[in-house]
């Protein structure tokens, strides 16, 4: 009796373990901004954005959108660490969010959100430093499949900007910014510094932690030793 409640034990432990990361999946995701200015010169220094989330398959929700932005200007040399995940906006038309992380505990980063004079903010379109060191990262995920191919409506909705110190241009502050401009229905590079364009995304499921691992192995090593003891008996 002791051992059959020991082994139903280990195994709700195991199911538990199931269920428990079943509903919140860590993915990984890398976008490339190739920038249009270094194609002949430097065709490999693109602005890189690489980084993860957690997604609630129960809620359809993300969080914890984190990562590294390298940006071409410096060569991919320098790293900004994007660790403020401040807008989550669902697209219905896109069927999926739009998700953007920071560099600083704000969201402003232009003085021309939007391209707008005086509107401060991180709206697609805007250039002049609000003055404050910020980047950000804006990424596309598909809530019916995150690992789906993007769609180009939805590849036209990323983008990235660098406002930071090495990353400014001329006296006015223009920032390194990035994103697909798009023009009597052609899609082509927009941003500085020549724009970029093409863009692209993929988003991977990330390697369970090592610990679960060990957790499982320890569920099965107990189920092991309880199986072998029972054939001595």
């Amino acid at each position: 009796m002791k051992k059959t409640l020991l082994v139903s034990s280990v195994l709700a432990i195991l199911a538990g373990v199931q269920t428990a990361q079943a509903h919140e999946v860590t993915y990984n995701v890398t976008q490339t901004y190739n920038q249009v200015v270094y194609n002949n010169s430097h065709p490999t220094w693109d602005t890189i954005f690489t980084g993860s989330f957690i997604y609630d398959e129960d809620t359809m929700t993300l969080s914890n959108l984190t990562g590294s932005l390298t940006q071409a200007m410096t060569g991919n040399t320098v790293s900004r660490l994007l660790d403020y995940q401040l807008s989550s906006v669902y697209d219905d038309t896109l069927g999926g969010y739009l998700v953007t992380s920071f560099l600083q505990n704000s969201t402003d980063t232009f003085k021309n959100s939007g391209g707008v004079a005086g509107v401060t903010g991180w709206a697609t379109g805007g250039t002049q430093t609000y003055g404050n060191q910020n980047a950000y990262a804006t990424i596309f995920v598909n809530t019916a499949n995150p690992l789906a191919a993007l769609t180009p409506d939805q590849t036209n909705k990323l983008a990235y900007a660098d406002c930071t110190t090495g990353s400014l241009m001329g006296g006015m502050g223009v920032c390194m910014t990035g994103w697909t401009k798009i023009t009597n229905g052609i899609a082509g590079a927009g941003g500085t510094m020549s724009g970029t364009y093409p863009i692209t995304q993929t988003i991977t499921a990330a390697v369970p932690e090592p610990e679960t691992y060990a957790f499982l192995l320890a569920g099965l090593g107990i189920l092991v030793t309880i199986a072998r003891r029972r054939q001595i008996l």
